[in-house]
């Protein structure tokens, strides 16, 4: 065979080969970006649920976190799709799987870090009884009845609202009741100092300004950093944790 004929043949032949690896080698690409907008669509779809849930209020979510419940409810849906759709592969499922079980412990984790996250995501109590006396403009806030009100006592046992001390609607969307009979005149403990972090909420339950808190703290020789739980009831008692026990 003449050597310019064997070039031609060989090189046709190589081209053959590039051109066959070319066109498998794009199979993964499009796995992977599929993949991927399962990916980004699912993180998406719980975004906008954590937002509409966090919109809808806290009566709405019984004893979960909203993320929580978001996470129960994307988990459920993505776990179907392969046994409804047979266009919907398993490993599609997996990721979507992963990702929304990565959202739920990355999240959790940072709301330990991070107040303003937790308030962000989670809310913070609502007090809509406060020493006695009903807080109508939390309730209005709150969008709650007088009737859920008194309907949500008499689910913990208090057919009197009057009997009331405190109702705290958690931010769980689940009701605390505390009567004047079980505190003993005592109050609640307010959280002032969570692992270090100032709560304000508990301040102002409490009718603590951040000056005096921190003249309470320097008379112990203590900064808000060092202190792991400090709390305050009505009477002015207070209980410390400090960090290193």
């Amino acid at each position: 065979m003449p050597k310019k004929e064997y070039l031609y043949r060989s090189a046709a032949k190589n081209k053959d080969v590039f051109r066959f690896l070319k066109t498998n080698a794009k199979l993964p690409d499009i796995h992977f970006i599929s993949m991927l907008q399962i990916f980004i669509h699912t993180l998406t779809a719980y975004a906008l649920l954590v937002c509409a849930m966090r919109i809808g209020g806290k009566r709405q979510i019984g004893e979960l976190q909203i993320t929580e419940l978001v996470t129960a409810f994307m988990l459920s849906e993505v776990a179907t799709l392969p046994l409804s759709s047979d266009n919907f592969p398993l490993i599609y499922s997996a990721v979507a799987i992963a990702t929304v079980t990565g959202a739920e412990i990355l999240i959790a984790f940072l709301q330990t870090k991070s107040k303003r996250l937790r308030t962000l995501l989670s809310g913070k109590p609502s007090a809509v009884i406060e020493k006695g006396k009903l807080n109508i403009r939390e309730m209005k806030k709150l969008r709650m009845s007088i009737e859920e009100l008194i309907s949500e006592a008499r689910l913990c046992g208090i057919s009197d609202v009057g009997e009331l001390e405190y109702a705290i609607l958690e931010d769980n969307g689940k009701l605390s009741v505390f009567t004047k009979k079980d505190l003993g005149g005592k109050g609640i403990a307010h959280v002032i100092i969570s692992d270090g972090q100032i709560n304000e909420f508990g301040m102002r339950a409490a009718g603590l300004s951040r000056d005096q808190l921190e003249k309470r703290l320097k008379k112990k020789n203590l900064t808000a950093s060092s202190v792991f739980l400090y709390t305050v009831n009505d009477r002015g008692e207070e209980y410390i944790v400090l960090k290193d026990g």
